[in-house]
């Protein structure tokens, strides 16, 4: 990312998460939006919002690997079968004889899932299964969290 991209990039996420923490604003961004602004993961289920689009490379999570994560998120839910972190992982090598995986860590598969979390995508079966107790680490938990303007921090 050149310099300017970089600059513009943190200029466009502060003034979205300023807008989220106003008290005097109404509230007009999402706690998904806010979110993936936050913790830099593209924020793939937005496509009526257009301020991240120009930025899609300036993501930490970039939009390909969003795109790919929803796909697989997707297939399973939609055939009506779970998965749970751990057998996320072992999906995409995080964990075991593949670790380091290309793309994925666990930290950033923990906040791309709690986008879509946020999003109110999937049902609460979904969720559940994927957070069963001993089949994802405590971390993971954080997905099902929830997250308001008190999260965000200009420090």
């Amino acid at each position: 990312m050149d310099k300017l991209n970089e600059m513009l990039f943190s200029l466009q996420r502060f003034q979205i998460l300023a807008l989220y923490t106003s008290t005097a604003a109404e509230r007009t961004v999402s706690d998904a939006y806010a979110y993936a602004w936050a913790e830099s993961a593209y924020p793939l289920l937005h496509e009526s919002a257009s301020w991240h689009k120009p930025y899609e490379d300036s993501f930490a999570i970039t939009a390909a690997q969003m795109k790919e994560l929803y796909a697989y998120l997707s297939a399973v839910w939609e055939s009506k079968k779970s998965v749970t972190f751990f057998q996320m992982e072992d999906h995409y090598g995080i964990k075991g004889s593949k670790r380091p995986g290309p793309v994925w860590s666990q930290p950033s598969l923990i906040l791309a899932c709690r986008y879509f979390y946020l999003y109110q995508k999937f049902d609460s079966a979904f969720w559940s299964a994927f957070l069963s107790g001993s089949q994802c680490p405590i971390e993971a938990e954080t997905i099902a969290r929830k997250f308001d303007a008190g999260d965000i921090h200009f420090e």
